[in-house]
């Protein structure tokens, strides 16, 4: 499917009205986003995403936020300077391969960015390497219907086709969920070692975050 943004558009990226979509530090939270958390954000962008994830992993923790676009890093990595996020970094990354080492990160933000993974499911097994034995993820995405904002309806996937290829790349999907009138999330995790019976410690309510 693979829609890509143009990086001509960046500051498009950096509108506020993007607020309109979901409120960042709610959305966040409910997917189990704590302080002291090293997060990954794929396909930061502008870096419109990265000022709340600093906010909520607090000086404990450490944001990476990832692009292929190397304007893209350089406009997200200039916004993290001008905003003295000091727990931020902004990283050139490829296609299919993440920069950071092997079991790294305890939380994946993704936002808007599935439909544009090349191989969405090789992708995510790189997004499982670099998390830890236990970790979280948050994607959120457009919904496959008519809309007035973002890309069309056959450019992106179904919530039932995301959870598809998070199962096939090993990912355990635990919820989807109704995210406003535009997107949706799924909540899925990464577990590496079985230990006896496994419950999630977060409980994501059914309907409206």
């Amino acid at each position: 499917m693979a829609h890509k943004f143009d990086p001509s558009k960046l500051q498009k990226l950096d509108d506020p009205s993007r607020l309109e979509l979901f409120d960042p530090l709610k959305v966040f939270r409910e997917f189990g986003l704590k302080r002291g958390m090293k997060v990954l954000d794929v396909g930061s962008g502008a870096g419109f995403y990265l000022p709340y994830l600093s906010e909520l992993v607090g000086q404990e923790g450490k944001v990476y936020g990832v692009d292929i676009e190397p304007l893209a890093v350089e406009y997200a990595g200039k916004k993290c300077q001008n905003l003295s996020l000091s727990n931020v970094e902004v990283i050139l990354s490829q296609e299919n391969h993440i920069p950071l080492s092997d079991n790294s990160v305890d939380f994946v933000s993704m936002v808007f960015v599935f439909h544009e993974l090349e191989k969405p499911v090789e992708f995510m097994r790189e997004v499982k390497r670099v998390c830890k034995p236990l970790a979280f993820l948050a994607i959120i995405d457009w919904k496959k219907e008519e809309r007035d904002k973002g890309p069309p309806p056959e450019e992106v996937y179904s919530e039932w086709e995301v959870g598809l290829m998070l199962e096939e790349a090993g990912l355990r999907v635990g919820r989807v969920v109704e995210i406003g009138n535009y997107c949706f999330g799924v909540y899925a995790m990464v577990v590496k070692e079985e230990q006896g019976r496994f419950e999630s410690p977060i409980k994501i309510p059914p309907g409206l975050l």
